[in-house]
């Protein structure tokens, strides 16, 4: 009688852990696109020159609107969406720039995969829109910042 208790809690706890694994790794990408959207968000809050800072500010805002957008879509499926993720804080301004623009277009891949939820869709695109402009924000930044760079600034 023991131990066909012990096997119905083992058994009962084995399938909960398994169901809930199975959920998370359902839908990963979400989690993914936003920690790397959080951390070229952390990457650009570095003080630049002015005309590289208007640009980042932009891509700012579209990247705080992508993940936004990305946490509804989350909700919506049931993720966790705490997250803050570690920085690198020993790269250069370039490095800072690409680094950033890696990140973003890692997020839209992320996102870019098939969506199974229909309430979800709207969001995703949305995030999809902030993305875009954010990347072109950022490429802005980069050329003001090469301009900067060739003028000795």
């Amino acid at each position: 009688m023991r131990n066909t208790k012990l096997t119905i809690i083992l058994a009962v706890a084995a399938a909960l852990a398994f169901s809930t694994l199975a959920l998370a790794a359902r839908h990963p990408r979400y989690l993914h696109a936003r920690t790397d959207l959080r951390t070229a968000l952390l990457l650009l809050r570095v003080h630049d020159e002015p005309n590289v800072m208007r640009h980042v500010h932009q891509a700012d805002v579209e990247i705080d609107q992508a993940v936004r957008e990305i946490d509804h879509a989350a909700v919506i499926d049931h993720k966790d969406i705490l997250d803050n993720p570690p920085i690198d804080h020993n790269l250069d301004r370039p490095g800072r720039f690409h680094k950033s623009l890696e990140l973003l277009r890692a997020a839209r891949a992320d996102i870019g995969r098939e969506e199974d939820n229909p309430r979800a869709i709207g969001w995703r695109d949305a995030a999809y829109r902030h993305i875009d402009a954010a990347i072109d924000q950022l490429k802005r930044a980069v050329r003001d910042l090469h301009f900067d760079h060739a003028e000795g600034y």
